[in-house]
């Protein structure tokens, strides 16, 4: 990972302060708009740290994913060991 090194500022927002994060910063790491962090004081800096959020559905787990169209042969997963559905 590319090392960046960047100033911000703390500006007040509402009664909590807040710091922006350049997005340079945010393209390497790849945040989302409302990202969800963990904040802790480590060695007396700030650290923050992504939550990556689990799936909930099916169009969630596979909304990246990129058909290449390619399907050589179809797979053979054994005999049957249980009560899968003949085919």
């Amino acid at each position: 990972m590319e090392l960046i090194k960047e100033q911000t500022r703390l500006a007040k927002w509402g009664n909590s302060k807040a710091a922006r994060i350049p997005s340079q910063i945010i393209k390497q790491l790849k945040l989302d708009d409302n990202q969800d962090m963990t904040i802790t004081i480590e060695n007396g800096s700030i650290v923050l740290t992504p939550i990556k959020k689990n799936p909930t559905n099916i169009h969630e787990l596979f909304k990246d994913w990129q058909d290449d169209g390619k399907r050589d042969h179809e797979l053979d997963w054994g005999k049957s060991e249980g009560n899968e559905l003949q085919w």
